[in-house]
């Protein structure tokens, strides 16, 4: 059997006894390979797969930013459109709702679009939780938001289009996480530094962080996963105000235009009751940049900077020993968001087209 990895930033997909596959941020969605699509070296068994998915001809390429299977093996990619991510703020309700979903089968075959009633302004992931309820994080609408696996709401959490600190408010929600118990976590971390507790119904519980370089603080928590062993591994990402030209006025903090001095790029170990427990620990102990994780059976899949620039590395950790099993190298451009099929292939999202080759927009 084959396993597969595909990307989305340039979507395209590897064979291993697994397989991966990537898309260009030209294109709709993560983990599709579009026009453009850089080749993979093979590493690890993995074998890139080229021309996945097959877009429709109608379809209108976007920037893909996240990626999910589900347990029938469909494969769940969410874009926000190149035109609304390049545009100024001030005129981003001239783009809302056009944030969209695809659906594709393991052999690229488009299924159609998900959800289309619902106004994502700027998806940042997107996760399918045990039960089968699709989750999005919509980074510039300030929301993380549950739907059935039809795409009607059930509940969202932030106010929409809102940012703030408070705890009805996201600034930039980057990620979520599911707890065994019902609760779920999410980062909220783009121009925020904290990590939110929630309980199954969407009411705040608490949350722990704060911008820092002591224990227990952090820059941009870019992404969230639970590891094997029940604990909750972030991505702390040093970028403090990344991408101010799709925020508004005030929005970023002064303390957060500054470097922060002593940040360092680093996947780090909190458990579920928010207790702070260090480094990962050496086999992913130098990233580069720390940008995203997933986590899959008894395997850990760490997206960091690659050797060459614009390019990533996946690093694949055993989630008992945590020593590395595998390692993609140069698997895409920003491996944004990951997710893994039955078969062990994995979906790559990731972003900005000129680095796959096409022009933004």
């Amino acid at each position: 059997m084959h396993a597969v990895a595909r990307a989305v930033e340039d979507m395209s997909m590897r064979t291993r006894a697994p397989r991966w596959l990537a898309a260009t941020v030209g294109a709709l969605v993560l983990g599709l390979a579009g026009p453009g699509v850089v080749s993979v070296r093979a590493q690890g068994g993995y074998a890139l797969v080229e021309g996945w998915p097959q877009y429709p001809s109608d379809m209108q390429f976007e920037m893909g930013t996240g990626i999910a299977v589900g347990a029938d093996g469909v494969i769940y990619t969410v874009a926000r459109d190149v035109d609304h991510w390049a545009s100024h703020p001030l005129a981003m309700s001239r783009y809302k709702g056009r944030g969209s979903i695809a659906r594709w089968n393991r052999d690229g075959r488009f299924l159609g679009m998900f959800a289309e009633a619902q106004e994502f302004i700027g998806p940042h992931s997107m996760y399918i939780d045990g039960r089968g309820f699709v989750w999005v994080v919509d980074r510039e609408g300030h929301q993380v938001v549950k739907l059935t696996p039809e795409g009607d709401k059930v509940i969202a959490v932030g106010e929409y289009g809102v940012w703030g600190d408070d705890p009805g408010h996201f600034n930039g929600p980057t990620g979520v996480v599911f707890l065994p118990d019902g609760r779920f976590v999410v980062s909220d971390g783009y121009w925020n530094s904290r990590l939110v507790w929630f309980a199954a119904d969407g009411s705040y519980l608490k949350e722990v962080g704060g911008l820092g370089t002591e224990p227990g603080q952090m820059a941009s928590p870019h992404a969230i996963a639970l590891a094997p062993d029940g604990t909750l591994i972030v991505a702390n990402f040093c970028a403090l105000n990344a991408h101010p030209y799709v925020t508004s006025p005030g929005q970023i903090v002064e303390a957060r235009r500054t470097p922060l001095t002593g940040c360092v790029q680093r996947y780090d170990v909190w458990s579920q009751e928010g207790e702070y427990l260090g480094p990962f620990g050496d086999a992913i102990a130098d990233p580069g940049l720390a940008l995203s994780v997933a986590v899959y059976g008894d395997r850990i899949y760490f997206g960091h900077t690659g050797s060459r620039p614009g390019r990533q590395h996946i690093t694949v950790v055993d989630g008992e020993t945590k020593q590395v099993v595998d390692r993609l190298e140069n698997a895409s451009v920003y491996v944004h968001q990951m997710a893994v099929d039955a078969q062990g292939d994995i979906y790559i999202a990731s972003v900005y087209p000129e680095h796959g080759g096409e022009p933004r927009g």
